[in-house]
């Protein structure tokens, strides 16, 4: 490719193929599933390749990769740089438990973001009072976060607040 560097977009693409390839267990497994070269993937990968994956294959790539924090990658990356949040959806049992479970992350998410917001306007960070694009970013990260708590919780909540289907 070259000296040029790839655009921000396209290398946060790339990285995020990298880390849905490592959660689906690694190139050879990814070569199994989509029928591409170990190579062609690790072109993928790299932030330094103009190369990128096809749709049919993130997809298959992300959908056998392990759910670890970022699942599913490729969608997450692609969904952001479109100003989007990707969030999976719980089971849509109303348990207590769930619902238990959805609450203490909906109060954790709403304390990263306050603190985020916080320390960046405290005085005590990069740049003094004024909130500098990495802490921006920061805190944008943590309101994905909670965006994506928020829409688990309520999902679970409207299941459970909708009446019963009638039987066929």
């Amino acid at each position: 490719m070259g000296d040029a560097q790839l655009p921000v977009a396209e290398r946060r693409l790339a990285e995020a193929t990298k880390r849905a390839v490592q959660a689906a267990g690694g190139g050879k497994v990814c070569e199994d599933e989509t029928g591409l070269s170990d190579t062609r993937i690790s072109c993928f990968c790299s932030k330094n390749d103009r190369a990128s994956i096809s749709i049919r294959n993130a997809v298959r790539i992300d959908a056998i990769g392990a759910r670890e924090d970022g699942h599913p990658h490729i969608l997450n990356a692609m969904a952001s740089l479109l100003g989007a949040v990707v969030i999976m959806l719980p089971e849509r049992d109303g348990a207590e438990p769930c619902l238990r479970t959805g609450v203490m992350a909906l109060s954790i998410e709403v304390g990263d973001v306050s603190r985020a917001v916080s320390d960046a306007l405290a005085g005590t960070g990069e740049d003094g009072t004024k909130v500098t694009p990495r802490e921006a970013q920061a805190a944008l990260d943590h309101i994905a976060d909670l965006e994506r708590a928020t829409a688990k919780l309520r999902y679970q909540l409207e299941h459970i607040g909708s009446p019963p289907e009638a039987p066929p």
